[in-house]
């Protein structure tokens, strides 16, 4: 088969269109209806019907198996052309969360450091959700992210480094300061300052809330963490943040969540199976594998 020809058939069914999908890849349309007469012909029937030439495009049984697993395919040929030409590439391409950047990338870069291959690190900060699809898609070799359940699958190495709790922080003077082990109805009548839609601390503080059939006050959307904790210091509102990250911060209070109802963070390090570390990433794939943070 015609790798071309996959990607065209591909590409054809996510636009849904013969027109958009030569347009997509700058060829003409007979181009695309070549693709998938070739297709057709080597697996013995129609792989999509169309009503009339403006009708939706319908994919047979045969056609969905083609197109799911040909999807599948696609991606394994990427991260096999990335993989082969940059054989002898002295980089791990390497993807930071940004709650997993700021704790655990230090660490790494020291060691890394240490071993005298700190130049070998290229990383790429990006959300927790981001980062696990660029895992997936053979863009990076390696991601450290956070999210709030443990992410298994047999096509990657991987390793819990941390389970910690989501706990609420206010204003040290606040009322709410000198409580403890509080009811997720605590935070109905709280103002909220949170990260933007996608970021782990959001979604785990909408999750919480919706567990209650409620949805939380959010006052203003900081751009980084560290914001969100000034905010907070300077009693602005609440916030819902991971325990390990925010210990120790002068002027705040930490109150844990009442134990049935309590949410948790999972950081975690990935690699792909797939990859195949030549003689200059080996030491550095050692270090990652065996990595534990101070």
């Amino acid at each position: 088969m015609n790798d071309r020809d996959l990607i065209y058939f591909c590409k054809l069914i996510e636009l849904d269109s013969y027109t958009k999908a030569a347009a997509f890849y700058d060829v003409t349309q007979p181009t695309i209806s070549s693709a998938i007469k070739r297709l057709t012909t080597k697996y013995g029937g129609p792989l999509v019907t169309q009503k009339n030439r403006k009708g939706k495009l319908e994919l047979t049984p045969a056609g969905t198996i083609l197109y799911q697993k040909g999807l599948k395919l696609l991606k394994e040929i990427d991260s096999l052309n990335h993989d082969v030409q940059h054989a002898n590439d002295k980089k791990i391409r390497i993807a930071f969360s940004g709650i997993a950047g700021g704790f655990y990338m230090p660490d790494i870069v020291l060691e890394f450091y240490r071993a005298g291959i700190s130049s070998m690190l290229d990383p790429l900060f990006i959300r927790s959700s981001s980062a696990l699809k660029s895992l997936s898609d053979g863009k990076v070799d390696v991601a450290i992210y956070s999210w709030n359940v443990p992410f298994n699958d047999p096509k990657y190495y991987l390793r819990t480094l941390e389970k910690t709790d989501f706990v609420l922080i206010v204003k040290a003077d606040d009322p709410l300061a000198g409580r403890d082990n509080i009811s997720i109805e605590s935070f109905r009548n709280l103002n909220f300052i949170a990260r933007g839609p996608g970021y782990l601390t959001t979604e785990s503080l909408l999750e919480t809330c919706r567990k209650a059939d409620f949805k939380p006050n959010i006052i203003y959307t900081a751009s980084t963490m560290e914001l969100m904790i000034s905010l907070v210091q300077r009693g602005m509102g609440a916030a819902f943040i991971h325990e390990s990250r925010i210990k120790d911060i002068p002027g705040i209070a930490i109150i844990h969540i009442k134990e049935s109802q309590r949410m948790y963070s999972y950081s975690q390090i990935a690699m792909r199976k797939s990859f195949i570390p030549n003689k200059y990433q080996r030491k550095g794939i050692d270090i990652l594998r065996n990595f534990r943070s101070n």
